[in-house]
């Protein structure tokens, strides 16, 4: 069971506290009512606006809990200052690294699963509640922006996008502010704890951490990196907690949570949780409920069992992806849970917290690593699925390293530990170095991100591996011509896959049959418009278009390019040129008729 060490002055025993029970309480409302509202209709077919009320009513439940028992409200005025330039400057850096104004704050590297997950949020959200085996959790959050705020499909899916590293930078604030409050009651350690992670976030954020959100952002991974959010805050919501029953809870909540998020690593998820239980039952529970908690545990390992078996029919599935160095991330990924084992069992017993957070990710990186190495051994091949595979665990190491050497450095800064003051300093020093070396070496491993990472920081034409995922200037003269006209949307012809994929489902024509026909490729290969009375068609016609038509024609032995010549020869068409600075021509031409 968890022990704090009482101070004889009962000033002592309240921490000082800065947002972090307000930055827990933020990232409630924000995600409980959206997370139920999507669970809820996968698993039972209720509209949305009923799981949203529910996790309205649970969040407001939880709050007025939190707030009865605790006052939430800040008490130390220089960990709020500091804690609020944090967040400023984590997302200063997010935004000047990846935002890329030129093309509006989201890219593409080629591929067009923005597209597909566009099309399977709009099927998932009007008739088919089980779509894409219930990983909807990403796209009910964008769902909900869009109804809220009256956004489109790019902006909510930017909005979703950016979310996920400013809930990972909250999380990590709000933990550390928790765990330093329990171990010392110092307000110069918090301080020193959060000063700590300002430096080493912003060392590590913009050299890693962006450069792994680039790139799955580029080629489409919306749902896969959305999976961090629920993995970064199950990491919290299991370490945090006191009482063994809200742990175990926690547990349970957020294995639903992260299997409708995404279920690539939902076995290691799911072992990590039944050895926990297992543990909390022989640790934590007396004798008259440890059995239903080894009963849990058991069915747990039984369920990743299951989850394990459903991944080995995806080694066969091919996939375009950039392969980064697996056999080097891994590596390194063995050393950095070697040394959270050291750091776990040389920290001091003064609260079990910190031991419990090292412990959830040790047991999920530890697994994710096994079965990479298992695959590997198997002689199975090196595709799309292994190669997303580490993502997930990477991320989560890469916090733990964050908020362990955050929590190390702030030891030396408290009181009253003169004796233990050179250990407190030796171990710190040696967190900072092991996180030094695992961002380097990481670093390396995904080193086939960085030419289409520099191209985004740079952010100017003309760029080689970069493309629009969406043309917003003609996006918009497209929504203008056909509410001018009065009449629907007949298709966009762009030599640009993802752009057609992502645009003709953002502009509202959604396939039929998303897998029969590959999301919108007869279109995009073929040129399959929809023409006749009541339907506009348009097409990209600047100069470097053309060449791009016949490639496609060329490639996939289809009349696009004929297609386009057609509609272009039309006496009817207009045509219209606009500002494009992701060009470097600085415009494009848009061309469209309308029957």
């Amino acid at each position: 069971m968890d022990t704090v060490n009482a101070k004889p002055s009962s000033s002592l025993l309240v921490p000082p506290r800065g947002l972090g029970t307000l930055f827990f309480l933020l990232l409630l409302w924000l995600l409980l009512p959206g997370a139920l509202a999507g669970v809820l209709r996968a698993v039972l077919g209720l509209p949305l606006w009923v799981g949203a009320l529910v996790g309205i009513a649970g969040a407001a439940g939880l709050t007025w809990k939190g707030v009865s028992h605790e006052r939430p409200w800040p008490t130390h005025v220089p960990l709020v200052l500091l804690q609020g330039l944090y967040l400023a400057t984590v997302w200063g850096v997010t935004w000047r690294m990846l935002g890329i104004p030129a093309m509006e704050g989201l890219v593409t590297v080629g591929g067009g699963d923005a597209g597909n997950h566009a099309a399977l949020r709009a099927d998932f959200v009007s008739h088919e509640p089980g779509v894409y085996q219930g990983f909807i959790l990403f796209h009910t959050l964008t769902y909900g922006l869009e109804w809220l705020f009256g956004l489109d499909a790019f902006t909510s899916f930017r909005a979703g996008f950016y979310l996920v590293p400013m809930v990972i930078a909250v999380a990590l604030a709000a933990g550390v502010e928790s765990v330093a409050g329990r171990l010392w009651h110092s307000g110069r350690a918090q301080v020193a704890a959060q000063v700590v992670l300002l430096v080493a976030t912003v060392a590590a954020w913009r050299f890693l951490l962006l450069r792994w959100l680039h790139y799955h952002q580029a080629d489409g991974f919306y749902p896969h990196l959305f999976g961090l959010v629920t993995l970064v805050l199950a990491w919290l919501a299991y370490g945090l907690p006191r009482s063994v029953w809200v742990r175990c809870g926690a547990l349970a909540v957020f294995t639903v949570f992260y299997r409708f998020t995404y279920g690539l690593n939902l076995g290691d998820f799911l072992f990590m949780g039944g050895v926990l239980l297992l543990v909390e039952g022989f640790r934590s529970f007396g004798p008259k409920y440890r059995w239903g908690a080894w009963f849990l545990g058991l069915a747990f390992l039984g369920a990743a069992a299951y989850a394990y078996s459903r991944l080995l029919p995806l080694a066969q599935v091919p996939g375009a992806i950039v392969a980064h160095s697996h056999e080097r991330a891994l590596r390194v990924q063995w050393w950095t849970l070697v040394g959270l084992l050291v750091v776990r069992f040389l920290s001091p017993r003064q609260d079990s917290v910190e031991r419990r957070l090292i412990d959830f990710a040790v047991l999920f990186c530890g697994a994710s690593a096994l079965v990479q190495f298992a695959y590997r051994k198997a002689g199975l091949p090196i595709d799309y699925y292994f190669l997303k595979y580490g993502l997930h665990a990477v991320v989560l190491l890469l916090c733990v390293a964050l908020f362990v050497t955050s929590i190390r450095m702030g030891a030396v800064f408290q009181k009253g530990l003169a004796r233990a003051w050179y250990w407190d300093l030796a171990l710190a020093v040696l967190v900072a170095v092991g996180l030094f070396e695992v961002t380097r070496g990481w670093g390396r491993a995904y080193e086939s991100y960085e030419s289409s990472y520099r191209e985004r920081v740079r952010g100017a034409p003309p760029f080689q591996t970069l493309d629009a995922l969406e043309d917003r200037g003609a996006t918009a003269i497209i929504r203008r011509v056909l509410h001018d006209e009065g009449k629907r949307f007949g298709g966009l012809l762009t030599p640009s896959w993802p752009r057609a994929n992502f645009s003709n489902v953002a502009l509202g024509w959604v396939p039929e049959n998303w897998s029969a026909t590959g999301g919108h490729w007869p279109l995009f290969s073929s040129g399959g418009v929809r023409e006749g009375p009541g339907f506009c068609v348009f097409w990209e016609a600047s100069a470097g278009d053309w060449e791009g038509y016949q490639r496609i024609s060329d490639d996939n032995h289809t009349p696009l390019v004929d297609v386009v010549r057609k509609l272009q020869a039309r006496p009817d068409k207009v045509c219209q040129d606009y500002a494009a600075p992701w060009v470097s021509s600085g415009s494009r031409t848009l061309c469209y008729r309308c029957d």
